[in-house]
């Protein structure tokens, strides 16, 4: 597995949350960013933003701007011809850290400039929201990328909120359900980010002193996910005690004292069997 450091912008901007704990960030940082058992359901989100990118770019594409509606990006003028695919979508930072990711919208900014946009759909929140840090830092890394394949100078970021008018359908369901289908409306809000790179400078060489520690980094007091990590490996622990115990109470049945020796083998052996295949395979085993 190679030793440089890989990250995204949105992973990078954990750093800036309240909730930010080194040891959590460190494992993460080791898997990937893709933890275990975590299954959100994201497709309707991503079929919600597919519909997002539609409206936006019919709008590009017939007028060569955006409506009043859009502000702050009623500038736009239309999209970057650039892929936005995480492999293609990325650049080696003067860190040494390598940045990539998938942004959302690249768009060409009346006056020859660009603008970074990122679509949510959800409440409009803007910098109440505790995760606007993360966003914030996901949209500056962005351009900071854009500008480091030498795709222009990004002079505007922002956010892009849809929100379900939820008032408006269950006020009126009539007018919103026809033929089998509802209606649901979205409302865009745009949230202008400062494009300012200095802030990524202490997030990266945070992101470096975990990834090159030798030792896990202690962890956030009180922090949540910690526990739950303890207790993972508390209930993986039980069941390994359990299991000597059967060792020792079932020697003279050689059945359940193979079966109970082997499922310690596993736990003890196969996860030494999975450092060395991540060792091996690096970022291709997720």
């Amino acid at each position: 597995m190679s030793d440089a450091l890989a990250i995204t912008p949105r992973n990078l901007g954990a750093i800036r949350l309240a909730k930010y704990c080194p040891r959590c960030f460190a494992i993460l940082l080791r898997m990937k960013f893709h933890a275990p058992f975590n299954h959100f359901g994201a497709a309707l989100f991503s079929d919600a933003q597919r519909c997002e990118e539609a409206v936006l770019g019919y709008y590009l594409d017939k007028d060569g701007c955006l409506p009043k509606q859009f502000a702050p990006f009623c500038d736009c003028v239309a999209r970057v011809d650039c892929s936005k695919h995480w492999s293609k979508y990325s650049y080696m930072h003067k860190s040494g850290v390598r940045f990539y990711g998938s942004p959302d919208e690249v768009l060409h900014v009346k006056g020859g400039t660009l603008a970074i946009v990122d679509h949510k759909t959800a409440h409009v929140k803007d910098k109440e929201d505790p995760f606007h840090p993360q966003y914030e830092t996901q949209v500056i890394g962005y351009a900071d990328i854009a500008e480091g394949l030498n795709l222009g100078k990004v002079t505007l970021g922002g956010l892009l909120y849809w929100e379900v008018q939820t008032d408006e359908v269950t006020s009126n369901p009539s007018e919103h359900y026809e033929k089998g289908q509802l209606w649901m409306p979205l409302k865009p809000t745009g949230v202008e980010i400062e494009i300012d790179y200095t802030i990524l400078d202490p997030l990266l060489k945070e992101a470096k002193k975990v990834w090159n520690s030798k030792q896990l980094p202690t962890g956030r007091e009180g922090c949540e996910d910690c526990k739950r990590l303890e207790l993972l490996y508390a209930i993986d622990r039980k069941a390994e005690i359990q299991d000597s115990q059967l060792v020792r109470m079932y020697r003279s049945t050689p059945y359940a004292d193979e079966a109970a020796s082997q499922r310690n083998l596993w736990r003890q052996y196969g996860r030494l069997s999975l450092l060395s295949e991540l060792d091996q395979l690096g970022d291709s085993m997720f």
